[in-house]
């Protein structure tokens, strides 16, 4: 007789994967569109059993280059896109038919589903950064002209005795050797 195995809430946990959709929708899509748009692709991951850790709601961006999309036999490039991204949690075997049912959605321009981690989400990290400004931190206490003017000064200090330099260089026979310092104190501290 087969004996029936039941997960636990715990070793379900264990089965989980963490993944991350980054994804371009289409510019073409009314901005008031854009998150009716988003929730409706969250429901596809929900719908497989999907939870959520992070998310970043599609932002209209100007594309590094040209992507083409082919819709029934019409192809259009574009230029613009809305850029999102969402992690998640959900069982392996449910990423396949996720990834296919992400394939078929209409606004979808373009997308990169990975394995990741939970932690590391840059969300939080700026989250945090936001929240305790005492990691901010005062970089250059003296006025930009001030620094400028500094630099200037020992330019023209350099400069000043550039000749002299000059004069020393064309001075020196054809014979004469001219030394590593850093050389000669490594030979006499031996």
């Amino acid at each position: 007789m087969a004996k029936k195995v039941e997960l636990t809430q715990e070793d379900q946990q264990l089965e989980n994967r963490v993944y991350e959709l980054g994804f371009h929708f289409v510019s073409t899509i009314v901005e008031d569109e854009v998150a009716v748009q988003f929730s409706h692709l969250k429901s596809l991951i929900e719908k497989r059993g999907g939870q959520f850790i992070a998310e970043e709601m599609p932002k209209f961006k100007n594309l590094a280059y040209p992507i083409s999309k082919t819709v029934k036999a019409d192809r259009k490039n574009y230029l613009t896109s809305y850029f999102g991204w969402v992690k998640f949690e959900i069982n392996p075997e449910e990423i396949i038919p996720l990834e296919k049912e992400i394939k078929a959605f209409a606004p979808m321009l373009r997308f990169l589903l990975i394995k990741t981690v939970r932690e590391n989400t840059f969300l939080g990290a700026v989250a945090e950064i936001k929240a305790d400004s005492s990691k901010i931190v005062k970089i250059v206490d003296e006025p930009v002209e001030d620094i400028i003017s500094e630099e200037v000064a020992e330019t023209a200090e350099v400069e000043a005795n550039l000749p002299e330099v000059t004069e020393s260089i064309k001075s020196l026979d054809a014979d004469d050797e001219i030394v590593d310092t850093e050389k000669v104190g490594d030979i006499a501290t031996e």
